[in-house]
C-alpha cells in the first residue's frame, strides 16, 4: 500500500474545492490519519484517532491524545485557510464539525466560522 502525504490529500480537497467552491469542505479520515502522523511522528491508525476523536467530544484528552487531535486538525486549518481565506498563512477563523463515519472513523466538516 502506498501511503499518500497529507500534503498531497490536502491539495486534492484544496483542488477539489476550487472546481467547484461551496460553504464547507470535507477533510477524510485518511487525510486527519496522515496528517496526525506527520504532525506527531507516531504511527497513527483510524480507529485510535477515532477514540481521540471521540475523547475530545466527552472533553477527556490526555496528553498525548492531544497531540494526536493537534495533529489531525493540522490539515482542517491548512484547508479552511486556502479554501477561505485569501492566503494560506493568514489565520482564518474556521469550525470543525465531526461526522461519524458508519466504520466508526471520522471526517471532518470544516467551514468557515
Amino acid at each position: 500500500m502506498i501511503n499518500t502525504s497529507a500534503c498531497e490529500l490536502a491539495d486534492k480537497i484544496i483542488a477539489e474545492f476550487k472546481d467547484d467552491p461551496r460553504n464547507k469542505v470535507f477533510v477524510s479520515a485518511d487525510a486527519l490519519v496522515a496528517s496526525a502522523c506527520e504532525e506527531t511522528g507516531m504511527k497513527v491508525k483510524g480507529a485510535e484517532l477515532a477514540k481521540v476523536i471521540d475523547n475530545y467530544l466527552s472533553g477527556d484528552l490526555d496528553d498525548k491524545s492531544v497531540s494526536i487531535y493537534d495533529g489531525a486538525v493540522a490539515i482542517c486549518g491548512y484547508v479552511a485557510r486556502s479554501c477561505f481565506g485569501d492566503n494560506p498563512d493568514d489565520d482564518l477563523d474556521y469550525e470543525i464539525d465531526w461526522i461519524q463515519e458508519d466504520d466508526g472513523t471520522y471526517t471532518a466538516e470544516v467551514r468557515p466560522s
